[in-house]
């Protein structure tokens, strides 16, 4: 929620005790000094004092979501089984010496003297080492570590196999030409921080391929603001202008592992087009306080398979580490020009298990249409040749990037640490530990959804639509749900939990809050988003007739039969938003409290395959009205203003 609802309640209180003509007794929210109210301009000023902890936010008990969804932005040409080489160089790395061959000829001991290795066609393929140069653009001489350059300049299709140890930088320049890069048990650090450790020049698809039953690893040892070396100032460990696809060698059948580790530069992966990962265990570390993100791009990131691991370390004010970030715009104000594909800034997942744990969001599709430089007379836009620009947004009609989030599938575990902050305007420092956000909407189709955040679990700027899916969100600090525009609920197994005042379980403006099907459990604070159309039998129930944390509450119907059952956890919140499909207009249900269970499924304390219930006391009944589909309490309070969490003071854009 946002610094506006704290101050406005903060102001509630205040009013308050005015009314009631008690002087000087008003309290600080706790996690600021006494007698000062949150201030939204001091970076690092907590949100939320220490928020609302979960102790135990139950298990997921042999549930198993089966939803499925067809994958999106499937791009043939993206699969590395249709890649097929004009020629394949081999690198072979054993400590200062490096051999190289082209298509398994004679090998080249390697120096700092250009060799050929051979033709491609008509193009030469020359490798040399290198040290540190300064760039030079007007006579087209690149920046260059300490390390190899691997070079061609034709637009044949290349493979390079690298294998063995090295301390360097591997820098693939083909600008033109689509790559395989392959690792075959490779271990590769860059030299003294002198610059990256994987470098591709190519502006089209790069495939860091990973062969099954391999271990490589790649660390950049490269920290922000060193002064002992040039260092290239490449921003990613591993770095490319074009497209990067991190793959096995089948898309039936996975890979090996990969580790990329970053001691504190920038960013561990960046690409100036996409990022897409299939088939293979990925492990991404920003390992410095000084380093970003683990994956930044500038178009998309699509995920369609494999095992992700991204650890996030970084604790740059205002710059925390992110898990996943696409930005969708690239502005330069150094030349006064914005590069960007329209319809790109976007996140797809189709499958795969990902794992975040980061400062700050896990996953952010970035891009602001209310900060944008694109129209700006003072920058000159340059035509993003993205490859998805031919393929996937072929014939598409938008102008500008469109930031979504959509989620096909996967096991998706988010945990963020962050303190979150928020200045008083955009160029103030500000800290938004999300788990996944969205700038546009965002669609969650199926998958499996574990988000422990201190900031909103998920956060969309436009409608979001769950579609089906197994969704746990909690918030220690924020909106477990939160969204600028509508929330529609279909289907699916919700969990969602955000107490820690002023904020809610689902909070959506004063935007529609529709629940269609599902089976759904929200605990919140009264400052929540009251649903409303809703076609699915919903209910909001007061803390009195639920009970108090840690008991196990049920819903009975006239004849005596649980039709839902939740177990609450350490803390309790002040309100419950439940629907299932189990649940009728017009009918009369006994909720009881304190109920014993024995059996049945759950997934984080709610049961989708219901127990055996005995005991517990009645504490209220209820009927839904047939007109809206919903029942509420009488609950005092700010009951539906929850949805101004989305409103945001001259700081928005988190």
């Amino acid at each position: 929620m946002k610094q506006i609802i704290k101050n406005t309640f903060i102001l509630m209180v205040f009013v308050l005790v005015l009314l009631t003509g008690c002087e000087n007794n008003f309290s600080a929210p706790s996690g600021f000094p006494e007698g000062e109210a949150p201030s939204g301009g001091a970076p690092g000023g907590s949100m939320g004092g220490n928020g609302v902890i979960i102790e135990d936010d139950g298990s997921t008990t042999n549930y198993v979501n089966t939803a499925t969804a067809s994958p999106t932005c499937v791009v043939t040409e993206d699969l590395y089984e249709n890649f097929t080489a004009d020629g394949t160089v081999y690198v072979s790395f054993d400590g200062s010496t490096v051999t190289a061959n082209l298509n398994g000829g004679s090998s080249v001991t390697v120096t700092a003297e250009e060799a050929s290795l051979g033709k491609i066609s008509d193009k030469k393929i020359t490798v040399q080492l290198s040290s540190n140069t300064v760039e030079d653009e007007a006579n087209e001489v690149d920046a260059a570590s300490n390390g190899i350059i691997i070079q061609y300049k034709g637009t044949g299709k290349i493979k390079y196999v690298l294998s063995g140890n090295y301390t360097g930088t591997v820098f693939i320049k083909n600008k033109n030409a689509d790559a395989a890069v392959v690792l075959n048990n490779v271990t590769i650090s860059s030299d003294s921080g002198a610059g990256p450790v994987l470098r591709f020049s190519s502006e089209k698809r790069t495939f860091i391929v990973v062969p099954a039953g391999t271990t490589n690893t790649l660390t950049d040892t490269r920290v922000l603001n060193q002064s002992a070396t040039m260092y290239d100032d490449k921003k990613g460990s591993v770095y490319s202008k074009g497209s990067l696809i991190f793959t096995g060698e089948e898309s039936d059948q996975m890979g090996g592992s990969l580790s990329i580790v970053n001691t504190g530069y920038k960013h561990a992966v960046y690409s100036k087009d996409y990022v897409r990962i299939a088939n293979l265990t990925l492990n991404v570390t920003v390992d410095g306080t000084n380093g970003r993100d683990c994956i930044r791009t500038l178009n998309a990131v699509i995920i369609d398979g494999g095992t992700i691991n991204l650890t996030g370390k970084g604790t740059i004010l205002d710059d925390e580490s992110v898990g996943i970030k696409v930005e969708g715009e690239d502005a330069d104000d150094d030349d006064m020009t914005v590069e960007y594909t329209a319809g790109a800034g976007f996140v797809i997942i189709n499958g795969g298990n990902l794992t975040i744990n980061t400062v700050a969001k896990g996953i952010t599709a970035h891009w602001k249409s209310d900060e944008t430089v694109i129209g700006n007379a003072s920058y000159t836009a340059t035509a993003n040749a993205s490859l998805l620009y031919t393929t996937y947004l072929a014939g598409t009609s938008a102008t500008t990037p469109n930031p979504f989030v959509e989620i096909n599938g996967g096991i998706i575990n988010i945990t963020t640490t962050g303190e979150p902050y928020e200045g008083s305007s955009d160029s103030d420092p500000s800290c938004s530990p999300e788990g996944i956000e969205s700038k546009g909407t965002m669609t969650i189709n199926a998958g499996t959804l574990t988000l422990k955040c201190t900031d909103d679990a998920l956060n969309s700027g436009g409608n979001l639509v769950i579609n089906n899916g197994a969704i746990y969100a909690y918030s220690s600090k924020n909106d477990a749900i939160d969204s600028n525009g509508s929330i529609i609920i279909n289907d699916g197994v919700i969990v969602a939990l955000g107490m820690n005042t002023p904020e809610c379980a689902f909070d959506c403006d004063n935007s529609s809050f529709s629940i269609r099907g599902g089976l759904v459990l929200g605990l919140g604070t009264e400052n929540y988003s009251a649903p409303g159309s809703c076609t699915q039998t919903t209910a909001v129930l007061a803390s009195s007739s639920y009970g108090s944390a840690g008991n196990t509450m049920a819903i009975f119907d006239g004849s005596g039969n649980p039709v839902f059952v939740y177990t609450l956890p350490s803390s309790a919140g002040s309100v419950m938003v439940l629907s299932s499909p189990s649940l009728s207009s017009g009918t009369t249900y006994t909720v009881k409290t304190g109920v014993s269970v024995s059996g049945g499924t759950r997934f984080h304390n709610l049961y989708t395959t219901l127990p055996t219930v005995s005991g517990g006391s009645s504490s209220t009944t209820f009927s839904a009205s047939a007109s809206t589909n919903i029942y509420t309490d009488s609950i005092s309070g700010m009951g539906g203003m929850g949805g101004m969490g989305g409103m945001r003071g001259p700081g928005q854009g988190f």
